[in-house]
């Protein structure tokens, strides 16, 4: 392990003093010659600020509507769509055998206290693991390396304020939309471990008013017909355990293609209306932004801040990923983060094996999380299931829409395998612990390991420990420095009467 930086205050005050940028050199030192902008670098630090709101969703209709994202709004703090506990992680094994590995023990048991199944109810929604005053971070999983729902994901979740903006979904890119997401996290045995025809019935029952008020009339059925719409249930999975129409419902074993057709319809409407409430889950107007439209000459931002700004654009080349006004290329790379901590599933858990498309890492395609962007973007071309729910998908509302095509027809590369999604660094002062497993407590572990070029770390490595980033040996002070101006990227908070939770009904 090498040693993290000597504390700032060993540094020697006369080597300060002859820079004229030292850490304890006086403001005005940086009117000097040596601490003005070049006209490259204000150039790329402009192009960091400022962004203009989100583009509107084609495959949404309901994107920019008042009564969806109200009604959006109901759905994303309501903990009743959740199911029971699962104790699984995000690992597959065999063709319909599910999950292969326990979990530690998630936030519920896996039966009563009578020993029955299934369990209590985990209660979560999507403000449990989203905390939107926080800056969309989940802080209510414990240890906090990864999120926790009905089982243990596989990664730390990332943040959904400001989530609007981006191009694809999840850590792997395994979701071109926001309400993709959320049908696939609604029913995941990792997150909340709900089911459609659960939420069809919740949605009848407590919401039918206002559902139908924005998405027209709902099946009367779905209150008299226990046959037709049972009261739990969804489809198999995976698809090769069984034809799309054989489904896991109490009380039928294959339900009617039309009464599928109406709960996967409710299904998605509660998905779009959550998606519509995202949109109002925008935090920009940072301090950084604020200093960038003054002018270089402002002094909005402190003197570390300025100077972190100007190795983020130069020395330290943050901007080579971290780029455009949401600080992110919406790209994945590998940058040599060891798989560890508790929950995160490591690559041992996923063998080749050519006889079997279901076990991780194949020749049919990768199946396993270690394998980042290998395996979230085949599952986002190729998986069947995924396809259903893409802009391109049956339940789409622009079919054609077109602009995640350097994603769905992206060649799966070797170089995928290890990469992960550039996240964006809005907030990021907010949202630790930081890398997609949740494998650095701090600001400045991020900056050290990138610093070291990731020779900081020891343990196991996917894929090529140092493929995408190199030594740049930062001093102390210039790792202080990018952390303080990381720390003005915070932006103006959610608006409390967004993001108060409604009343009871």
């Amino acid at each position: 392990m090498i040693a993290r930086p000597k504390p700032r205050w060993t540094v020697p005050l006369v080597a300060l003093a002859l820079t004229g940028c030292g850490k304890y050199a006086d403001e005005v030192f940086c009117s000097d010659a040596a601490c003005e902008w070049t006209d490259l670098q204000w150039a790329r630090l402009q192009s960091l600020a400022n962004p203009g709101p989100p583009d509107g969703d084609p495959s949404n209709i309901y994107w920019n509507s008042t009564a969806a994202r109200d009604l959006g709004k109901l759905f994303y703090f309501d903990t009743g769509f959740s199911g029971s506990a699962t104790q699984t992680d995000a690992t597959f094994s065999a063709p319909c055998a599910g999950p292969v590995h326990a979990s530690p023990p998630a936030r519920q048991p896996t039966t009563q206290p009578d020993g029955t199944t299934p369990g209590p109810p985990i209660n979560v929604s999507c403000a449990t693991c989203h905390d939107s005053t926080r800056g969309g971070a989940d802080y209510t999983s414990v240890p906090g390396n990864v999120s926790v729902g009905a089982g243990w994901t596989d990664v730390n979740a990332l943040t959904n304020t400001n989530a609007a903006y981006r191009k694809v979904l999840f850590w792997n890119g395994r979701m071109d939309s926001l309400w993709g997401l959320n049908v696939v996290v609604l029913e995941s045995n990792t997150t909340m471990n709900g089911n459609r025809l659960a939420l069809v019935h919740r949605i009848f029952d407590k919401y039918r008013s206002d559902y139908e008020k924005v998405f027209g009339p709902l099946d009367p059925e779905i209150g008299t017909n226990a046959t037709r719409f049972p009261p739990s249930g969804k489809p198999k999975s995976p698809v090769a355990c069984a034809p799309d129409g054989i489904w896991e419902a109490k009380g039928s074993d294959q339900m009617p293609l039309v009464a599928q057709m109406t709960v996967n319809t409710v299904l998605v409407n509660w998905a779009k209306a959550i998606a519509a409430y995202e949109y109002e889950l925008i935090s920009v107007d940072s301090p950084f932004d604020q200093f960038v439209r003054a002018g270089k000459d402002s002094n909005l931002i402190s003197g570390a801040a300025r100077r972190g700004a100007r190795l983020f654009v130069d020395k330290a080349a943050c901007i080579d990923c971290h780029s455009g006004p949401q600080l992110t290329d919406e790209d994945f790379h590998n940058i040599g983060v060891t798989q560890i901590g508790l929950g995160v599933p490591t690559t041992s858990l996923c063998p080749d094996a050519a006889d079997d498309p279901y076990v991780c890492d194949c020749h049919e395609g990768p199946r396993c999380p270690p394998w980042g962007a290998k395996e979230g973007l085949y599952r986002l071309q190729s998986e069947p299931r995924t396809k259903t729910w893409l802009r391109s998908g049956a339940y789409s509302n622009d079919m054609t829409d077109a602009s995640r095509a350097d994603y769905t027809g992206r060649a799966l590369t070797p170089d995928l395998k290890g990469a992960w999604r550039t996240p964006s660094l809005r907030n990021v002062a907010l949202t630790a612990p930081y890398m997609h497993d949740g494998s650095m407590a701090t600001l400045a572990d991020v900056v050290w390991h990138y610093s070291t070029g990731g020779r900081g770390e020891s343990g196991e490595r996917i894929g090529d420990p140092v493929a995408q980033v190199k030594p740049i040996n930062l001093t102390d002070d210039e790792v202080s420095d990018l952390v303080a101006f990381l720390e003005t990227l915070t932006g103006d908070p959610v608006p409390t009467d967004v993001t108060s939770p409604p009343p009871p009904r």
